[in-house]
C-alpha cells in the first residue's frame, strides 16, 4: 500500500492505491465500490480524476478520505494534497505546498530536501554562480551576502550554503574552498515546478529594480510586441529555445567570469483569440 505522506500529487497517490488494491482484488476498494459510496453514477468518474480531466470537490475529498479509510492526520494531508494539485493560482500553490510540509510533521517526516529545490530562493541560484570565481570557505558570509545584487543578509547567505551543500550542488575543495558540484542546474517534478514558478516571478521582479537601478549600459532591456498565427508562434517559441541553449553555451565556456547575470526572456500573448474574447461576453 503506498504511503500517502511520500506523495504531493493526490492524482499519483490514488493511481497507485486503486493498482495495489486492484491487485490483491479486494472488493471494498474497486472503483465501482467506491463510486457507490460516493453517489456518483458515472463509471469513469475517477478514471477521469487520476487522468487530471476531473477534479474533486471539497465534498468528494471528505467523502474518499473515510471510503479510503484514512484517520484525521491522513485526512488533512489527503485534503491539502488535493488542494495543492488542483490549485491554479500560485500563491494557492504556495499555501498547500506549505500545508503538506507542516501536516508532514504529524507523520514525524519531512519531504524530500531534493524535492524543495534549489528555485525556492531566487539568490540561491545566484550564490551557487558565485562560487564559480568567487573563493568563499564559509569564514566571512557577510561579505558574500555583499556580492549578491540586491544585497542579501549575512543570515541569508549563511543558509543559503548550507542548504546548496545539502542539496549537494555544492562542495568544499581540498583547500576548504567552495565549489559548484555540477555545471547545470535544471528544474523537474511537480515540487520543483511551483519553485521555479517562484524563482521566475522572483526574477522578474529582480528584473523592474534592475531597468530603476543598475546603469543602462550594465544591462539590455527590450521588448517587442508583435502579431503572430499559432504556427509561427510556435516557430519563434523554438528560436527561442535555440537563442537559450546558444547563450548557456556560451556562458559554459566562459573561463574568466568577473560578474553573475540574470536573462529572463518573457513571451507571452496580451490579447485574446477573436473567438475566445466572444465568450467571455
Amino acid at each position: 500500500m503506498p504511503n500517502l505522506y511520500e506523495f504531493v500529487n493526490y492524482r499519483l497517490y490514488l493511481q497507485e492505491f486503486l493498482a495495489d488494491h486492484k491487485k490483491d482484488s479486494e472488493p471494498d476498494f474497486s472503483h465501482k465500490m467506491i463510486l457507490a459510496k460516493m453517489g456518483i453514477s458515472s463509471t469513469g468518474f475517477l478514471s477521469n480524476v487520476v487522468a487530471g480531466r476531473k477534479n474533486l470537490t471539497p465534498i468528494q475529498i471528505i467523502k474518499l478520505a473515510k471510503i479510503l479509510k484514512m484517520n484525521k492526520a491522513e485526512a488533512a494531508y489527503f485534503e491539502a494534497m488535493v488542494y495543492f494539485t488542483q490549485a491554479k493560482l500560485i500563491d494557492e500553490k504556495n499555501e498547500y505546498f506549505n500545508r503538506l510540509v507542516t501536516l508532514q510533521k504529524v507523520n514525524l517526516k519531512v519531504l524530500d530536501k531534493k524535492k524543495m529545490s534549489v528555485f525556492s530562493k531566487w539568490y540561491y541560484v545566484v550564490v551557487r554562480e558565485l562560487l564559480y570565481f568567487y573563493r568563499y570557505n564559509g569564514s566571512n558570509p557577510s561579505s558574500l551576502g555583499h556580492l549578491v545584487e540586491p544585497t542579501i543578509r549575512q543570515s541569508e547567505a549563511e543558509h543559503a550554503i548550507e542548504y546548496l551543500e545539502e542539496l549537494g550542488l555544492i562542495e568544499k575543495d581540498a583547500g576548504g574552498y567552495y565549489k559548484q558540484v555540477e555545471n547545470a542546474v535544471t528544474s523537474g517534478d511537480e515540487v520543483r515546478s511551483l519553485h521555479l514558478t517562484n524563482f521566475q516571478i522572483a526574477t522578474m521582479e529582480l528584473a523592474k529594480r534592475a531597468i530603476q537601478r543598475i546603469p543602462a549600459a550594465d544591462r539590455d532591456v527590450s521588448v517587442l510586441t508583435m502579431t503572430l498565427s499559432q504556427d509561427t508562434f510556435q516557430m519563434v517559441k523554438s528560436e527561442l529555445q535555440h537563442i537559450r541553449k546558444r547563450i548557456a553555451k556560451i556562458a559554459v565556456d566562459e573561463d574568466k567570469p568577473d560578474r553573475v547575470y540574470q536573462l529572463n526572456i518573457q513571451f507571452f500573448p496580451v490579447s485574446k483569440k477573436p473567438d475566445a474574447a466572444s465568450t467571455d461576453e
